[in-house]
């Protein structure tokens, strides 16, 4: 299997990397000046700056502010640039950018390159090394101006015109790739990748991978917002769909080489459909692996009101590169590895662009409107004040193409059939997967109520969401079980293992798929109806394996006394719909009168009082409990 981008082959897109430590020979050239025929005025001090300050202007503009995937770009050219001018000392003015005419013969010699290499895209290459070219250019003092722009000077223009010809050319020789699909991905394409990825032998790049692909497809990233997402999601609402309404996690996110000015932009992520294309699963199960197995410190962190937890990235192949901004080469490995186990062939001219693509092209099969489309894209930026700054600051914006994408189509509305959804779950379960997840949440949230210290709603936002992604990862485990057997992650945790092999979670799984049933609004196939059949016998198959196995629970928060008591004697974690009803009930109009009391004195007063009482009082739970 291989990949194709652009033209490169599968190593040779590998071998891309960071940009190289040291490019102080190269980044010298910016500071060079002409001095012959014809120079401009050179730069010189005045009353307001200085001839440094006025260089170090134009050098922030055309190098230091530009995103780290242009410059990682632009160095590769400038090296060649560099390169050919130590290699034909003939040519006049060194370094400098000027003549036009040098400048032409430069981008001849890098057309002549690509047509040896039989690129794809030699018009690509030329443009490529025509702007790299041109940010060297405007950093060099005393250069003339000839009145016409670079680009279009008459020597450089004809080369570029040249370059154009020449793709044309390739793009119509025999052995060109006719597919219209060489930059998406198929429904087929994208469940046999997302099962790769859950199959791949290193679970920490196989669940990002997972993770990325199916967030990615309907956040529509780029490689740049992939590279820096943190953990800033945030439950944000229900919104009131029939026959379930859908709940919406929003992902912040402030990067990317398209947001100049750094404003936080929200995608809006839900439960999908289908199970096995949910992307909340895929993200839960993230999400859980990291605490669990890479002991990622974020709940700690976040309970002790460490504001670091907030760098930490939530997708990266390796816990110790988990503080740090990942870079394309980072993710596009991972990809590539995970894709290269796929049964069949794959050639694509994308890699991380692929899901930006992808679900494009998804939503445009579904007549999703252009207005929509531009605003779930974030290309609704040039729109004006309303694109740039207000539609992307709500996931909602783009609500119906956040529909379309979770499988429910344009009237997902009247048709939100999330049947496995409405089935509870168990709290110890959760609390199994989050240890201490829902003690650390209302311990911040009392905080910040009590604006004592400093507030951090945003880790209030990311343990409410971790809750969330705790339910999620249970409803859809019977269908991962299903299709993933024995071999499944999660199953190397003492506590998944025990619960999975419990007479609870048999019915549990039956509960689960029954729903899936009930709740569908269209009409089965006998072929559907089959599957799931067949999905409860091979759960249950498997939840008897792992019972005879005997596992230890080490790692549970409570123990658990016998399979009696789990099936009976644990709380329930309500879905959408019981959270809706449980909010009219008598109880917890009591407990919202039966508050903490008004002379405290600190957060941990605060905390003592609501778990365990305080000065020989109950706490408020316990008084609430003993009213009923």
């Amino acid at each position: 299997m291989r990949f194709v981008v652009f033209g490169d082959t599968l190593g040779a897109n590998m071998r891309r990397g960071r940009a190289p430590a040291d490019n102080s020979d190269v980044l010298a050239m910016f500071r060079l000046q002409y001095s012959g025929e014809g120079a401009s005025q050179p730069l010189v001090d005045d009353a307001s700056l200085t001839k440094e300050q006025k260089w170090q202007l134009l050098f922030d503009r055309n190098w230091r502010n530009l995103a780290p995937s242009s410059q990682t770009k632009w160095l590769v050219y400038l090296r060649k640039w560099k390169k050919w001018i130590d290699d034909h000392p003939e040519q006049p003015e060194g370094y400098l950018v000027f003549p036009s005419s040098k400048v032409s013969a430069f981008l001849s010699h890098i057309l002549a390159d690509c047509t040896t290499s039989s690129s794809k895209d030699p018009h690509g290459a030329v443009k490529s090394a025509r702007k790299a070219l041109r940010h060297l250019r405007a950093c060099q003092a005393g250069i003339p101006d000839d009145g016409v722009e670079f680009p279009s000077q008459p020597y450089i223009a004809g080369v570029t015109s040249r370059a154009k010809t020449a793709t044309a050319e390739a793009r119509q020789c025999e052995e060109a790739d006719p597919s219209c699909s060489a930059s998406t991905l198929s429904n087929e394409e994208y469940s046999s990748l997302l099962d790769a990825a859950m199959r791949f032998p290193d679970k920490q790049v196989g669940l990002c991978v997972a993770a990325m692909v199916s967030c990615g497809m309907m956040a529509g990233y780029r490689s740049d917002d992939l590279q820096d997402t943190r953990y800033f999601m945030e439950l944000i609402c229900i919104v009131p769909a029939e026959p379930l309404p859908m709940q919406i996690l929003a992902l912040a996110n402030n990067a990317g080489k398209a947001n100049q000015d750094a404003q936080m932009t929200y995608a809006a992520l839900t439960n999908h459909r289908q199970p096995h294309l949910d992307c909340l699963a895929y993200l839960s199960q993230l999400v859980l692996h990291q605490i669990n197995v890479s002991k990622l410190p974020l709940l700690a962190l976040i309970y002790q009101n460490n504001m670091s937890w907030r760098s930490y990235r939530m997708f990266f192949r390796d816990p110790s590169m988990a503080t740090s901004k990942q870079t394309y080469y980072d993710l596009s490995t991972m990809l590539l590895k995970v894709a290269s186990t796929m049964p069949y062939g794959l050639v694509k001219k994308k890699v991380m662009h692929l899901m930006r693509c992808s679900g494009t092209v998804s939503l445009a099969a579904a007549a999703c409107s252009m207005d929509v489309l531009r605003v779930w894209g974030r290309w609704a930026r040039s729109e004006g004040v309303v694109g740039k700054s207000y539609l992307p600051k709500s996931p909602l914006s783009a609500l119906p193409a956040t529909g379309i994408l979770a499988g429910f189509g344009p009237d997902f509305m009247t048709n939100h059939a999330f049947g496995r959804g409405t089935v509870a779950v168990a709290v110890a379960w959760i609390d199994a997967l989050a240890p201490h997840a829902r003690a650390i949440f209302q311990a911040v949230r009392l905080r910040n109520r009590m604006l004592t210290g400093k507030a951090d709603f945003s880790g209030q936002h990311c343990v409410e969401s971790i809750l969330y992604l705790a339910e999620t990862f249970w409803q859809s485990s019977p269908f991962m079980l299903q299709r993933y057997g024995l071999g499944w992650w999660a199953l190397q945790l003492p506590a998944v293992r025990f619960i999975v092999g419990s007479f609870s979670f048999r019915q549990f799984e039956q509960r689960v798929i029954n729903a899936e049933l009930e709740c569908n609004a269209r009409p089965l196939s006998p072929q559907m109806t089959e599957a799931f059949d067949k999905i409860s016998k091979q759960v249950c198959s498997l939840s008897e394996q792992i019972a005879h196995l005997q596992l230890s629970v080490d790692g549970m928060q409570q123990p658990v006394d016998s399979e009696m008591a789990a099936n009976h004697g644990m709380p329930t974690a309500s879905s959408s719909i019981t959270q809706a009803r449980a909010a009219r009930s008598p109880r917890l109009e009591l407990e919202a009168q039966v508050g903490l009391s008004s002379g405290l004195s600190s957060v941990q007063e605060a905390v003592d009082e609501c778990f365990t009482g305080l000065h020989g009082f109950p706490a408020p739970p316990l008084l609430c409990k003993q009213a009923n």
